[in-house]
């Protein structure tokens, strides 16, 4: 077969749909400064599911409010624009990968623990850099998609997907899928779905170039966080691991993200209450 990439842009609009209307309103508005709360709730109104997030979140022990808020508008003020986006485009996804099987070649549930693992390790980063509160969920909602396009690429490969899985022992995911389907791997399938999907350039950025953060274009903040806390959970083991190598961070994103190569350890004591944080964010 040739995997060409018009083959994978085909294979994709058969197998994943656009997000919701309603998500992509959310995400124009929240992405734009001059949005008031008041247009942002009119368009979460249409959409009872998530302004039962909306809600739930706000009233959640994550952001620990001493009163309940029962107010859409008022839960919109005190979350912020940003964790509405976030909260917005994570439930869309999820319940778009909910509708799909897994590859069967590689356990699903270990692959939402390492995205997991690299949100909350890129959130950890970000904070120990001193980065503003209000955009940690930017980092965290980056490493959690940041390999979306493996499941994608299995749900449109299963066959080679399994044979993906098995060289990568060996020679690394890229590497697989350079054997595999002659290159066009889950880099290629994340930067076309977040296209579909029409994401921020930063988070396209960061599902096509998380492996390569040294290429020209791809040293965003937002990338090289996303590289290092990938390293960091690869190298103690948080969730789905298929290149069982040894893992080495290039040095330059230690001098450009201007954080000392002992942050690793740093973070990784911080890690399993950041994940369990995380967890929660994300059952709303």
């Amino acid at each position: 077969m040739n995997y060409s990439l018009d083959l994978v842009a085909a294979k994709l609009d058969e197998n994943m749909p656009s997000l919701s209307p309603t998500a992509t309103k959310v995400m124009e508005l929240a992405n734009d400064l001059n949005c008031s709360p008041s247009e942002l709730t009119k368009v979460i109104k249409l959409d009872p599911v998530l302004s039962a997030k909306v809600l739930k979140l706000v009233n959640s022990s994550y952001f620990a409010l001493s009163n309940t808020i029962v107010s859409l508008e008022k839960a919109i003020i005190l979350l912020g624009l940003n964790t509405i986006r976030n909260l917005a485009l994570s439930a869309a996804v999820l319940s778009q990968m909910e509708r799909k099987r897994l590859a069967q070649a590689f356990d699903g549930e270990a692959f939402w623990l390492h995205s997991i693992g690299v949100g909350a390790a890129a959130k950890l980063i970000a904070r120990k850099r001193g980065v503003e509160k209000k955009r940690l969920e930017d980092f965290f909602i980056a490493g959690l998609l940041h390999d979306l396009g493996l499941p994608v690429e299995g749900f449109m490969f299963p066959e080679e997907m399994k044979r993906i899985v098995v060289a990568a022992a060996e020679v690394g995911v890229m590497g697989a899928e350079e054997e595999v389907l002659n290159g066009v791997g889950h880099c290629v399938v994340g930067k076309l779905l977040a296209d579909r999907w029409r994401l921020s350039l930063d988070l396209a950025k960061v599902m096509a170039l998380h492996h390569t953060p040294w290429i020209e274009g791809a040293e965003t903040e937002l990338n090289l966080t996303v590289y290092l806390a990938n390293v960091l959970c690869k190298t103690i083991g948080v969730g789905l691991v298929l290149d069982k190598r040894p893992v080495d961070c290039d040095p330059m994103v230690f001098e450009e993200l201007g954080v000392e190569p002992s942050i690793g350890k740093e973070i990784a004591e911080s890690l399993r209450c950041e994940i369990e944080r995380a967890k929660e964010f994300l059952s709303v």
